[in-house]
């Protein structure tokens, strides 16, 4: 009697596992749409729960095409979601693309990236920020993380890197290149922070920290390269003051 009890219950577990293992992606988001944002717009899906595509996702006025996962059903097992995703075509410079191995934590709710990449334009990424002068620019953005965990309000450990391999921006005479800029990536207290490099045409060194509420705040100072068109160094001192050594302050 016990064998029999034992043989149906790994059937019904068997059965409902493989049934999960099949299930089409589009039945399981139909299933969870109640749960989801009202504004999250989710495009046509395909493959399984485990693999498969949606062909356009779009939140906030921020698309993504072409998101693709994969998840490992047997990571369930020990209290993890774990899996990859991949988005978005990367020689489209103007596109949102990415990829990202990653797991959460089904009873702590932790989630952790690694081997990450974000790829987006530099206009986009403006829009996210309130500068002190109004600027027209244009280039690629590349966030490479080697290591994030996910805290309060954004972070408890965050390892990475944050690039431009060329940044174009539109003056009075057209359009002129202040070059690369690049910083390293850390977590402060649960802030995310950003330290530029300094060697960079605009002589910008700054300290940037990303704070709860999407409080964005930057210290440092720049000093244009002599090269540069004569409006950069006009903007400049919009800024304030140079100090002795010809740097303006930066601060926002």
């Amino acid at each position: 009697m016990k064998k029999i009890a034992m043989l149906i219950v790994i059937f019904f577990f068997g059965f409902i596992f493989f049934a999960l293992l099949k299930t089409p992606a589009a039945v399981a988001l139909n299933l969870a749409n109640p749960y989801l944002p009202k504004d999250l717009q989710i495009g046509k899906a395909s493959g399984s729960i485990w693999q498969g595509r949606i062909m356009q996702l779009r939140y906030q006025d921020e698309q993504i095409n072409n998101l693709n996962w994969d998840i490992s059903g047997w990571a369930l097992f020990t209290g993890q979601l774990t899996g990859s995703i991949k988005f978005g075509d990367p020689r489209q410079t103007s596109e949102l693309s990415g990829r990202s191995d990653f797991s959460y934590g089904l009873l702590d709710q932790v989630v952790a990236l690694n081997d990450a990449t974000l790829r987006l334009s530099v206009a986009r990424a403006m829009q996210r920020l309130q500068l002190p002068l109004p600027i027209n620019a244009k280039g690629r953005v590349i966030v490479e993380l080697d290591e994030y965990l996910s805290g309060a309000p954004y972070c408890d450990a965050l390892k990475g890197e944050i690039a431009s391999p060329n940044i174009d921006v539109q003056g009075l005479s057209g359009w002129f290149s202040v070059g690369p800029l690049s910083g390293k990536l850390s977590c402060k207290s649960g802030d995310i922070a950003v330290l530029v490099d300094p060697e960079n045409r605009l002589g910008l060194a700054a300290d940037a920290t990303l704070k709860a509420n999407m409080d964005f705040k930057v210290a440092g100072y720049i000093k244009p390269e002599a090269s540069l068109p004569k409006e950069v160094h006009d903007a400049a001192k919009f800024l304030g003051r140079a100090d002795s050594n010809g740097r303006y302050p930066l601060n926002f």
